[in-house]
């Protein structure tokens, strides 16, 4: 249990709760559970009927800037002028000066202090101690201008948008207290990119993780007439759906037996509905959209493959190590995906699922094909793969990690020394 003296902590995100980040808000309850104070903030109010029920009550608990309240906005802009002047203009400067940045990343900087100062004071009110923010991008700059402001600590999980965008990154890298990096090749990536000095040392591996009670196998587990493959992710290019496409017209051409059903939405939908009609895949690919956690489950029983292939987008953006790889595992589906970024760190090739090469709808059809021939081998993939997930992607492990860096780093007699 988590001593009484434990210091309140803040979450920024740039939405909170969000329907495609579960693990921000898994995380916050999960810390909680721990008996950790928890503010969560967040630039962005969701629509509440759009979230998962398990995620809904989040929002009436929490602090955001937008819907804003001007007369808020006003007074915590002049309140924080006039009572300290020089941390209000020092960081203002700071923020606009920074030549490293580009003039458009200087803007958006400047709105964030904008934001940040806005939350300052309530921030105050509930004698928050530390910062702590999921991306390295907009809520990281909002934890940066409250560390200044408020003379509190702050720290950031790295997710993969620091691959392709980078605003205040080496300033924020230093000023921090300590990083979270969600896998060996995230905090490989960030130790490359600021060489020297002692970054390496505060930043700490801490894997995103899921409740395995929670993605339990089902018993028994409902069969298909036709195997079923299963995909889930927002449809940006780095989950490579249209590629998945390309393997079911691959299958279908052997004439391999098969459903499969996308669920998500995003910028390549188009792209995908095309694909299909072109290759006249209609009575066999099925677009389902968005669909919420309680409802994703009843798709996760009947799954008999989950494929997520992902890869290097045009312009370096790439996944982390996506959780619905972990949910799918946790229910002992055999798994498919790609030699990308952590994801070999979950899922060991031949062991706990499936890897083949980025982009190779060749490759993916036959994983997909092997797992349906082969049911010894399914069922040994999907045992090992929640196996591994409850071993080392467990929410409440990880939890308790995060928890022992918060009292680690911020408690008086904590273990780490800090990095300055």
């Amino acid at each position: 249990m988590i001593q009484e003296c434990c210091p309140s902590i803040a979450y920024v995100a740039q939405t909170f709760p969000a329907l495609t980040q579960t693990f921000v808000y898994r995380e916050v309850l999960a810390l909680e559970e721990r008996g950790f104070k928890v503010v969560t903030c967040a630039i962005w109010r969701p629509n509440r009927e759009g979230l998962s029920q398990e995620s809904r009550h989040l929002v009436e608990r929490s602090l955001y800037v937008f819907p804003i309240s001007w007369f808020k906005f006003l007074k915590a802009h002049l309140y924080t002028l006039l009572t300290c002047p020089g941390k209000y203009m020092g960081t203002l400067l700071y923020i606009l000066n920074c030549k490293e940045e580009s003039r458009q990343n200087r803007l958006r900087s400047f709105y964030h202090f904008l934001e940040a100062v806005y939350l300052a004071p309530e921030l105050k009110k509930r004698q928050v101690q530390h910062i702590h923010a999921h991306f390295t991008i907009n809520a990281a700059t909002i934890a940066l201008v409250l560390s200044r402001l408020l003379g509190i600590t702050f720290s950031f999980t790295a997710h993969n948008i620091f691959f392709i965008d980078r605003v205040l990154l080496g300033e924020k890298a230093r000023e921090a207290r300590f990083i979270v990096a969600i896998s060996e090749f995230s905090k490989e990536f960030l130790t490359h990119l600021f060489p020297g000095g002692c970054l390496e040392a505060k930043i700490h591996v801490v894997h995103c993780g899921l409740s395995p009670d929670d993605f339990a196998p089902p018993d028994p587990k409902p069969t298909n007439d036709i195997p079923l493959i299963l995909f889930v992710a927002q449809m940006a290019e780095r989950k490579g759906a249209p590629i998945l496409v390309e393997a079911c017209r691959i299958l279908a051409e052997r004439g391999v037996a098969f459903h499969c059903t996308i669920i998500g939405d995003g910028p390549q939908r188009a792209l995908v509905e095309q694909l299909i009609d072109r290759y006249a895949l209609k009575e066999t690919v099925e677009l389902k959209g968005a669909v919420l956690q309680e409802h994703l489950k009843q798709y996760l029983k009947r799954a008999d493959a989950f494929v997520l292939p992902c890869i290097v987008a045009r312009g370096g953006d790439m996944d982390g190590i996506p959780v619905s790889l972990m949910e799918a595992m946790a229910m002992e589906i055999p798994t498919v995906s790609t030699h990308v970024s952590g994801i070999p760190e979950l899922i060991e090739d031949g062991q706990s699922g499936l890897l083949v090469q980025p982009g190779d709808a060749s490759a993916l059809s036959d994983a997909i094909q092997r797992i349906f021939e082969d049911d010894e081998l399914s069922q040994e993939l999907g045992k090992r793969g929640r196996e591994k997930v409850v071993q080392e992607f467990n929410i409440h492990t990880n939890a308790a990690q995060l928890a022992d860096l918060f009292e680690g780093y911020l408690s008086p007699d904590g273990a780490f020394a800090g990095c300055d």
